[in-house]
């Protein structure tokens, strides 16, 4: 590729480059309880509509391991089948597993819950799921674990979540924010982790080498990509004022170890940077040797007819079997609250 053509593959919609043979390839796509609409993800002509299942406050609340892989499972089935029928992309941005401790955030329903050894053990089966089947020579899709680190507000008392920074001590870091992702990463093996908005201790999770290179590669061994949230490098600059220049801010996010660019800071401003020298050719080819090195991993380079996942069509989604499993899914969370002394209305 020419240095102008890696760069429009550095934004998860990746400009197609014909030269070469390279079709646009849409790396966001959504299946937090079934395959989801998303910029990745149509619904229409065969494929109306996907298998919903409870949402993971409701499956985490079953305690049935077996029972998230078991959803997991079909649920990347059914994205296969949207991907060979040209409605889904391979690369989903699900789970979300950030600790849910106030439910003034507001998508704690996103989530397993308030326990981080719960939603150790739940991420953990349900990335072998979305990403292990039949074929062990290609991951099933690839999945994120989201949102990278201590994310959990949205807007509260005059901060929003492109603003907040998360003072977090080491002790509550490593017991209380952190299992998730390592059971993700270090255990189940994750394709890619998302950086969020906020800043964990003054630096912006995008830009913090700490959280990205030290504990997630280094330490977790991650094997695969960093994607920003969106919009996340650029409130690196406008949001948290971490860095004053657009030059700065592609450094230290690339840097960093942030491989692609959910939204648009990367297309626009990376060619200024290695203009200004803040950043090497060596940088971009790095970002983009983990990003691809995913697709090849997923087959995506491969002959379909080689590839089992490549023959699962519309007839494998919306199957009894699955309106019977969310049923059954649905009836095991059931919680019963217990009110005593009339504490609730």
């Amino acid at each position: 590729m020419t240095t102008d053509e890696k760069i429009t593959q550095l934004v998860t919609t990746a400009a197609a480059i014909p030269r070469l043979g390279l079709p646009k390839f849409e790396w966001w796509s959504e299946a937090l309880h079934g395959v989801a609409y998303s910029p990745g993800v149509s619904f229409g002509g065969d494929l109306p509509a996907a298998s919903s299942f409870p949402t993971p406050i409701n499956l985490g609340a079953t305690f049935n391991l077996s029972l998230v892989y078991h959803i997991a499972s079909i649920i990347s089935t059914e994205a296969r089948a949207f991907n060979n029928e040209g409605r889904a992309g391979l690369v989903f941005f699900t789970p979300n597993i950030n600790i849910f401790r106030d439910p003034r955030w507001g998508r704690g329903q996103e989530t397993p819950g308030e326990d981080p050894f719960l939603t150790s053990q739940y991420v953990y089966s349900l990335i072998n799921g979305l990403q292990r089947g039949e074929d062990e020579r290609y991951l099933k899709i690839a999945a994120d674990c989201k949102h990278y680190a201590a994310y959990d507000l949205e807007n509260w008392n005059g901060t929003d979540r492109f603003h907040f920074d998360a003072r977090v001590s080491d002790q509550d870091l490593i017991e209380t924010y952190l299992p998730s992702f390592e059971s993700c990463v270090r255990d189940a093996k994750v394709a890619s982790i998302m950086c969020s908005y906020n800043a964990v201790n003054g630096v912006p999770s995008c830009a913090n080498k700490f959280l990205l290179q030290t504990i997630a590669r280094e330490s977790y061994h991650l094997d695969g990509f960093v994607v920003s949230d969106c919009g996340a490098v650029s409130t690196i600059m406008n949001s948290h004022h971490y860095t004053s220049t657009v030059e700065d801010t592609v450094a230290v996010a690339l840097h960093a170890g942030t491989d692609l660019n959910c939204g648009d800071f990367y297309s626009k401003y990376t060619r200024q940077a290695l203009y200004n020298k803040t950043i090497v050719e060596a940088d971009i080819d790095q970002a983009l040797q983990r990003s691809f090195n995913v697709l090849v991993r997923l087959g995506y380079f491969d002959p379909p007819e080689q590839q089992p996942y490549r023959k699962l069509s519309h007839a494998d989604v919306d199957t009894a079997e699955t309106r019977q499993l969310s049923l059954h899914a649905a009836q095991q969370s059931i919680v019963l609250l217990k009110n005593t002394n009339k504490a609730l209305p």
